[in-house]
């Protein structure tokens, strides 16, 4: 199987004119449309269970990893 994919949407009646040309060289062809979806931007980070039980900030981490006094 392959398959060929359109960039844009195409009208529909230059898609009908692509499909019977196909079939008319005894190609087997089918329209399939499929929404892009995005994916939503998630604030999830890995490391938030490891500290779920303790009182940390991110500040407070960041300033001892640094060892400033600020």
């Amino acid at each position: 199987m392959q398959q060929l994919i359109f960039k844009k949407d195409i009208e529909q009646s230059k898609m009908d004119a692509l499909l019977h040309f196909l079939k008319s060289w005894d190609i087997e062809a089918e329209l399939i449309n499929n929404k892009i979806t995005t994916k939503k931007k998630s604030d999830f980070s890995l490391s938030v269970g490891i500290w779920k039980d303790y009182n940390i900030d991110a500040n407070e981490l960041r300033k001892n990893a640094w060892k400033t006094n600020k």
